[in-house]
């Protein structure tokens, strides 16, 4: 008995820190990538008014910048200067993540998560209608183009 209970232990800490790989990997700047976006949304074969609404959408959120912090929490700045404070949280299974920008916490589906990219499912329930394809960058978040 004690030898199951010590093994389900052992499994248990594993289960909780086996997200720690990719806990590292989501830390610090991310942005729209609006080519990827694009590129993926081609893949359900997009109406012409749906095409339309994506381009709106990269548009006016290309230039926001998510900044995911080791401490759990996350900062949202555009280029006018706003921000928004938030926290987020990573499932143990590192295919969840809960962002928290408000009220609420919203679940994020990680299809796709590396260095450099974060792919986030698509979500028709919500207001996520697009799968959103952020990229890694560095410095600060960029000025407006007019």
């Amino acid at each position: 008995m004690k030898k199951i209970a010590f093994v389900a232990l052992i499994a248990l800490l594993a289960a909780c820190s086996n997200n720690d790989e990719e806990k590292k990997m989501l830390l610090g700047k991310w942005q729209y990538n609006p080519a990827r976006m694009s590129e993926e949304f081609q893949k359900t074969k997009p109406s012409p008014q749906e095409q339309v609404a994506l381009e709106r959408f990269v548009m006016m959120y290309q230039n926001d910048a998510f900044i995911f912090e080791e401490d759990g929490s996350m900062l949202v700045t555009t280029p006018n200067g706003a921000t928004l404070n938030g926290s987020w949280e990573m499932s143990p299974d590192a295919k969840t993540l809960f962002m928290n920008l408000g009220s609420q916490e919203i679940p994020n589906t990680i299809t796709k998560l590396t260095n450099e990219e974060l792919v986030l499912a698509a979500d028709t329930t919500r207001r996520s209608k697009y799968t959103r394809v952020l990229k890694k960058v560095e410095g600060p978040a960029p000025a407006a183009t007019e």
